[in-house]
C-alpha cells in the first residue's frame, strides 16, 4: 500500500479552499473508518437528485481531489497482481492537515488523531474495514429519507481501547467483547435500536466466532450492556456467501438461548449494493425474514422487498417477512 504523491502539476491545480461542514464530516468519517473510497463518500455525503443519478457524482470526486491536493486527505493505492492488470479504486485516508480538523470535529485532543500506519495493514484487513464502511454509508443514505437518525457509531478501534471483557463462568476465561462496530438508530419517539455489527470474511474459525457470540451474550446477561447502553442490543452478521452464512447461523443457534434468536440477524455482502440495501431482508436465528429498520423509521410507507432475499437461512427461503415492532415480544431491541 502506497500513498500517492502530489506532483507539482497537481499542486498547480489547487484552487483556494474553505472547508465546509460537509468537508469536516467527510474528514471525520474517513478517520472513523480508516479509509473511504470515492463511491462511499458519494453515497454518504452527496445524495442523488430527484431525477436519480446515471453516472458517478463528479462533485464527490472533485471535492476529494481538492482535499487531497491541499493535504487534508491522502490517496492510497492498493497493489494488484500484474497478471490481473488494471487498477483498484483509490482509498482516501486522513492527511496531516486533516488531523486538527477532525480533532475539533470530534472534540478530542489533536495528539489523539493520527494518520494510519500503512506498513501495518494487510489487504485482508483493508477489505474488512471497507465492508464495514460500506454498511455505514448505506445506512447513512437510507436514513436520509427516514424519520429515524443515526446516533452513536463506535468503530472497533475505539471499542478495543475500552478493553471491555467478561468472565465465562463455564471455563473461567476472560473474553473480550469486541464487535466490529456498535451503532444506534434513534427513532422519533426516543426508542433506540442498538446494534453490534460483525463482518465476516471467512478468516475467523467457527470456534472463535462461537466465542465471540458467547462474549456478547455474557455481556448482556451479566448486566454490562444495561450499564453501558441502557438497552438490550441486536447483533447483525454480514458474511461473504450463503454457505458461510448457514455455518454462522447454526453456530449461533447452538450457542445462545432461544429467546434471543430473534435478536441475531444474518445477511450476505450482496445486500451492500446501494440499490438493494433498503429493500433487503435479514434472516434471524429463529428463521424470520426482517428488514434492518423498524417500520417507525418510515411512517408513510412500509418497506417492501424489490427482489428475493439473498441471505435466506435453512428452510426459510419462502418464509414471509416478520413484522418488527419497537416494543413487545420478540422486538429485537
Amino acid at each position: 500500500m502506497l500513498r500517492v504523491p502530489r506532483t507539482k502539476a497537481e499542486l498547480a491545480k489547487r484552487t483556494p479552499i474553505v472547508l465546509t461542514d460537509r468537508d469536516r464530516a467527510i474528514l471525520a468519517a474517513i478517520y472513523t473508518h480508516g479509509f473511504l473510497t470515492t463511491d462511499l463518500v458519494e453515497l454518504a455525503f452527496f445524495p442523488e437528485l430527484a431525477a436519480g443519478r446515471s453516472s458517478p457524482s463528479s462533485r464527490a470526486y472533485e471535492r476529494l481531489q481538492q482535499l487531497w491536493r491541499w493535504g487534508f486527505v491522502e490517496r492510497v493505492e492498493l497493489p494488484i497482481a500484474r497478471s490481473i492488470g488494471g487498477r483498484r479504486p483509490y482509498l482516501y485516508a486522513l492527511g496531516r492537515r486533516g488531523e486538527p480538523v477532525v480533532a475539533q470535529q470530534l472534540g478530542q485532543n489533536s495528539t489523539c488523531i493520527q494518520q494510519r500506519r500503512l506498513d501495518r495493514l494487510s489487504s485482508v484487513f483493508v477489505d474488512h474495514d471497507l465492508r464495514i464502511a460500506a454498511f455505514w454509508a448505506n445506512l447513512v443514505a437510507l436514513l436520509r429519507s427516514a424519520s429515524a437518525r443515526l446516533g452513536r457509531w463506535l468503530p472497533e478501534r475505539e471499542l478495543r481501547a475500552r478493553k471491555v471483557r467478561v468472565r465465562d463462568p463455564q471455563t473461567g476465561w476472560s473474553l473480550p467483547v469486541l464487535p466490529d462496530a456498535i451503532f444506534e438508530v434513534v427513532y422519533p419517539d426516543g426508542f433506540v435500536q442498538g446494534c453490534f455489527l460483525e463482518v465476516d470474511l471467512g478468516t475467523l474459525t467457527l470456534r472463535r466466532f462461537r466465542r465471540k457470540v458467547r462474549a456478547f451474550e455474557l455481556y448482556l446477561t451479566q448486566g454490562f450492556a444495561a450499564r453501558h447502553w441502557e438497552y438490550d442490543f441486536e447483533v447483525l452478521v454480514l458474511t461473504h456467501s450463503q454457505g458461510r452464512l448457514q455455518q454462522l447461523w447454526h453456530v449461533t443457534r447452538d450457542e445462545i438461548s432461544s429467546d434471543r434468536w430473534s435478536d441475531y440477524s444474518f445477511a450476505t455482502f450482496d445486500q451492500l449494493e446501494p440499490r438493494r440495501f433498503r429493500e433487503a431482508f435479514w434472516v434471524t436465528a429463529n428463521n424470520e425474514r426482517v428488514p434492518l429498520l423498524y417500520p417507525d423509521a418510515f411512517p408513510t410507507a412500509a418497506i417492501e422487498p424489490a427482489t428475493a432475499p439473498t441471505a435466506a437461512a435453512p428452510d426459510t427461503a419462502d418464509a414471509a417477512p416478520a413484522p418488527r415492532t419497537s416494543s413487545g415480544e420478540g422486538d429485537g431491541a
